[in-house]
């Protein structure tokens, strides 16, 4: 049994370093946040507010600043409401934050259930399909509670990422055979003052 949890950790190490390497190797840029492992709620908001700093620094627009810090607090609490726990019990996820001159990039993963795989695959592409009006009426919809689940809006969090940013990446990764990594991939275009 221990070996399946060493492994699940050791899997997700591995796809934060691949991330975190692939985006300044290949991407060229620069790695602004990284984090690997659990997500508590206060940090969370210290991430949250510590980018929100770091762009007013670095000169964004305040629009562009606005939309990360919803992006950001849509899927780390995402992470938190909905990333399951490994066999040791730990709700293990990572978050990268890349920018250059043109654009952010933000990667976030949580694991999740083999079984959750399809709905959200075919979920993303349904969003990346959508018209801005569609997309507004969609979010309108879930707002008025048409389509709340236990755990809150259903799928809110990304369409209010997909109208912030637009279209949604995405990659999974087995990491057992009842879990894999789900890895969301948001590009948010950079406005500088």
């Amino acid at each position: 049994m221990n070996e399946t949890i060493n492994t699940i950790g050791q899997k997700i190490r591995a796809l934060f370093k691949e991330t975190h390497d692939a985006l300044v190797n290949e991407e060229n840029r620069k790695i602004l946040v990284s984090h690997n492992g659990t997500f508590s709620q206060d940090l969370v908001g210290s991430l949250s507010n510590g980018v929100e700093e770091l762009l007013v620094s670095k000169g964004d627009k305040r629009i562009v600043i606005k939309r990360m810090f919803s992006i950001l607090l849509e899927g780390l609490q995402n992470i938190r409401l909905h990333g399951r726990h490994d066999e040791k019990g730990e709700q293990l996820a990572f978050l990268v934050i890349a920018g250059d001159d043109e654009s952010y990039k933000v990667h976030m993963a949580n694991i999740i259930e083999n079984s959750e795989v399809q709905k959200i695959e075919s979920y993303l592409e349904e969003l990346n399909a959508y018209e801005e009006t569609v997309l507004k009426e969609k979010y309108l919809a879930v707002l008025s509670n048409e389509f709340m689940s236990a755990k809150g809006g259903a799928g809110l969090g990304l369409i209010t990422t997909r109208m912030k940013s637009g279209p949604l990446g995405h990659r999974f990764s087995e990491l057992s055979e009842e879990q894999s990594l789900f890895v969301l991939e948001v590009t948010l275009p950079r406005i500088k003052r």
